[in-house]
């Protein structure tokens, strides 16, 4: 099986990357600071949320390089951008595709889909607070 991001380097896509709002769940920031990033580098706290989310930098993520269109943390990415282009619907609460902003969304295979979903469905279970 692919790796979930292939589809998104095969097209050099990073549109996920401009203007996210991607949250960060507890795991992804102890992952993220153990290779030496500060918290306030990378992330800013959602107050309304209670949450923290990535930093945008000049309209995109911070760990985008805005030359190469490429993740600088590819490897130890959060698991938001893991599992993308595959989201809660707030709405229903169930887990859905990003019809909206993911270009390439139909060519991520069924398997890939239902893989990324039983995880999301996990996260929304840990953390409630993270979807709303």
């Amino acid at each position: 099986m692919s790796s979930p991001g292939d589809v998104c380097l095969r097209h050099g896509c990073s549109k996920c990357c401009r203007d996210t709002e991607m949250p960060l769940f507890p795991e992804d920031i102890r992952r993220i600071t153990a290779a030496g990033y500060r918290l306030e580098e990378f992330a800013v706290f959602d107050r309304e949320a209670k949450i923290w989310r990535l930093r945008n930098v000049n309209g995109h993520c911070y760990f985008l390089d805005p030359d190469t269109g490429r993740c600088k943390i590819y490897d130890i990415r959060p698991m938001g951008c893991r599992l993308y282009p595959v989201v809660i619907n707030p709405e229903t609460g169930t887990c859905a595709i990003d019809t909206e902003v993911c270009p390439y969304r139909h060519e991520f295979s069924p398997e890939r889909i239902a893989e990324a979903c039983k995880k999301v469905e996990e996260l929304y279970e840990k953390y409630p607070e993270y979807f709303l």
